[in-house]
């Protein structure tokens, strides 16, 4: 069926008007951090795993942005999102950076000239330095603040853009930062945790208010990081611990948007937060990969281990063994809740390229089957277009289309940018791109 990720011969295609592009974030590709908690985390020592920091970063701040966003127009990208940081918005509670929001207004600007639909992201880990000081997600009163930026950010910025995401990777944040200690603030705690998923949950409706009520007919949604979790074996405990993870990680967070519920253990029971049901107008989905789980005690998840092999991981994160098969399940979990989906990111750490166009390549194959399943797929954004400082990881996974030298900022367009172009230009996936790189295990030993 042509048009909805049917065959007609020589192509795989995708939907008239799918969006094509790469993502990035507000502080991993900046530079010049300003007041907030992550600037103040990668001073102490041993928080960032490879001993580097942000510096610079891939430059946008000072200028780069631009010439990154003319390459991707460029070379078929249709399609950019990109995230804003809090900290230089609103440095102080309630002072608003005119600067800061120039600067913004002049890369919205430029990305609209190009013709990429702007989709922007609100809240992208990163925290003021004044919020983080009260507590950050943990504090009660930062659903509000969050809804207070969004209201400036919709009157300052709304006309110049196309969609939005409120939150990104409400699981990932609250089990980074305040269930362990990879991310600031490092609460270690699974109270804390559970605690700042509550409230992750309502800044977003907060800030989804805030958009519609600013911006008649804006286009806003969550945007949840879904890793699929398979046992490692047959064995009734490993499916247990399985189902466990992802009923923490991953359902309690896709409950909320089906029926506007929090589940245990983000509340004592289960109970309807008033408006949170269908308060996104679509999902975002950010894929990375498999985690098989074998029941065991102890360790960084309290109760079970991951121990998919191989997989991509460094020896502080791990990302889990790609998949595609997985990438189209969680594709159809979302789209059963009756919204469209966007993947808002899906790539791998690969400085060499030797995996990235194999793991493109099949995870678009698997996409396009779940849109001819009937999943409303409205769009994919690689992670990411430029190399940029991978949070606790620091500087040495390397995840752009674009490979760049820290040195000199220089940018040079790995292999597999001229096949994501091939494949956006198509609006669909060519005979030879599948021929070269549509078989064959990612990883060398994978299944």
């Amino acid at each position: 069926m042509v048009g909805a990720g049917g065959r007609e011969p020589g192509v795989i295609r995708f939907p008239e008007g799918f969006l094509w592009g790469a993502a990035t974030s507000a502080y991993q590709v900046e530079g010049r951090p300003g007041p907030c908690d992550w600037a103040d985390w990668e001073r102490q020592p041993g928080r960032i795993a490879d001993g580097s920091r942000s510096g610079e970063a891939a430059g946008w701040w000072a200028g780069k942005a631009e010439d990154d966003l003319a390459w991707a127009a460029d070379h078929g990208h249709n399609a950019h999102r990109l995230g804003l940081a809090w900290s230089r918005l609103e440095p102080e509670p309630g002072r608003w950076d005119r600067a800061a929001f120039a600067r913004y207004a002049a890369i919205l600007d430029f990305a609209g000239r190009l013709g990429l639909h702007r989709m922007v992201t609100l809240h992208h880990f990163t925290l003021p330095r004044w919020a983080a000081a009260r507590g950050g997600w943990t504090w009660p009163g930062l659903p509000e603040a969050l809804g207070r930026l969004a209201a400036e950010v919709a009157r300052r910025l709304g006309d110049r853009v196309d969609s939005w995401c409120t939150v990104n990777e409400p699981n990932v944040l609250a089990v980074a930062a305040y269930g362990s200690a990879h991310f600031p603030p490092g609460r270690d705690s699974a109270w804390a945790a559970f605690r700042a998923m509550r409230h992750l949950l309502l800044g977003h409706l907060a800030a989804w208010t805030a958009l519609h009520d600013a911006l008649p007919g804006a286009r806003a949604g969550l945007v949840l990081n879904l890793p699929r979790f398979e046992p490692a074996r047959k064995h009734p405990l490993d499916r247990l611990v399985a189902w466990l993870h992802d009923y923490v990680f991953n359902e309690v967070f896709v409950e909320a948007i089906r029926s506007g519920r929090l589940l245990p253990p983000l509340a004592a029971l289960p109970r309807a937060v008033p408006g949170l049901a269908g308060a996104s107008d679509f999902v975002g989905l950010n894929y990375y990969g498999l985690m098989r789980v074998r029941f065991g005690v102890g360790g960084p998840y309290l109760v079970g281990r991951h121990v998919q092999e191989p997989s991509v991981r460094t020896a502080t994160n791990d990302w889990g063994q790609p998949s595609p098969g997985g990438f189209a399940a969680q594709v159809r979990r979302l789209a059963a809740l009756g919204r469209p989906v966007i993947v808002t990111e899906n790539g791998v750490m690969d400085a060499e390229d030797r995996i990235r166009p194999r793991f493109l390549v099949q995870h678009l194959r698997a996409l396009a089957g779940a849109v001819e399943q009937g999943a409303d797929v409205r769009g994919y954004f690689h992670w990411s277009l430029v190399d940029n400082f991978e949070w606790a990881e620091g500087w040495t996974p390397r995840f752009g289309l674009l490979a760049l030298d820290r040195a000199t900022g220089r940018r040079e367009p790995r292999p597999s940018a001229a096949i994501f172009e091939a494949i956006a230009r198509a609006n669909g996936l060519p005979d030879d791109i599948l021929a070269a790189w549509g078989e064959g295990p990612i990883l060398a030993g994978a299944q």
